[in-house]
């Protein structure tokens, strides 16, 4: 069962329902598509091939908090017919390293938005959306507890660089 809520700002596109070790959970599903190259100067921002530069608006982020930590992004990658999905967990956003821009806005009065620019090999490439919706489906089954209690560090993370103390 899922609701489809792709019309209104408010909340994340899709919620949906399965069955979790005899237990209804609901998880929340944040859909974004890359349809074009990106302009080189956001890859220079980013630190990140531009192949694997991926954009979000942070207002997008903030919706998949409300629903935590059975919240997802997943991204439709036009510019890619190896990998044209690119699926985030929550877990995966919170932890990974992103550039965050912002750049002024004019509404009803002036404002801020603001994008994180995040490296698409963060994320789980997929061929097929049924391969994504399969990966959904194992993760809340068995990978969300496991990440949620890990006392390791979540990653690694592409090109990241950590320091041990």
């Amino acid at each position: 069962m899922y609701s489809d809520n792709t019309a209104e700002h408010e909340r994340a596109d899709l919620y949906f329902t399965r069955q979790v070790r005899g237990k209804s959970i609901h998880a929340a599903l944040e859909l974004k598509e890359k349809r074009q190259v990106y302009r080189a100067r956001w890859a220079e921002l980013a630190g990140v091939p531009e192949a694997e530069l991926l954009m979000l608006d942070e207002v997008s982020a903030r919706k998949l908090l409300a629903v935590s930590p059975r919240a997802f992004l997943l991204f439709h990658d036009a510019t890619r017919e190896d990998r044209p999905y690119v699926l985030f967990t929550i877990v995966d956003l919170f932890c990974l390293p992103k550039v965050r821009v912002q750049r002024p806005i004019r509404l009803n009065s002036p404002r801020m938005k603001a994008k994180w620019l995040l490296d698409a090999r963060h994320g789980r490439g997929f061929d097929s959306l049924r391969s994504v919706m399969s990966a959904l489906a194992n993760y809340l089954d068995h990978g969300l507890g496991a990440d949620l209690h890990r006392v390791e560090p979540h990653g690694p993370f592409a090109g990241e660089s950590v320091e041990t103390i």
